[in-house]
């Protein structure tokens, strides 16, 4: 059985999947800039997460496809198969 460790440092390219979540100090600038470089390595999607709107902003490429809401189902499309959640999920309040 053949086993790679995982290289040390920066990996060189982009995922599949890039998940970026919105926080106050975000600059738009700043956060299409990201997306922008996860497009030019060949991501494949990108979720962009705003939790004061509860919203979900789904790329293909550096302008957005589509905006998820509560009342909608964000999906891993080929990049996972199978992996559905429902967006009010993601934003139910945690009672610890």
């Amino acid at each position: 059985m053949l086993t790679k460790l995982l290289p040390k440092g920066y990996f060189q390219g982009a995922p599949d999947l890039a998940v970026e979540v919105i926080s106050p100090n975000n600059t738009f600038e700043e956060l299409h800039q990201k997306i922008v470089e996860y497009f030019e390595n060949n991501c494949r999607l990108v979720w962009v997460i705003n939790p004061d709107e509860k919203s979900i902003l789904v790329y293909h490429k550096p302008q957005p496809d589509k905006l998820l809401q509560v009342a909608d189902n964000l999906d891993g499309e080929d990049i996972l198969p199978g992996f559905i959640l429902p967006v009010t999920d993601l934003f139910m309040e945690l009672d610890f």
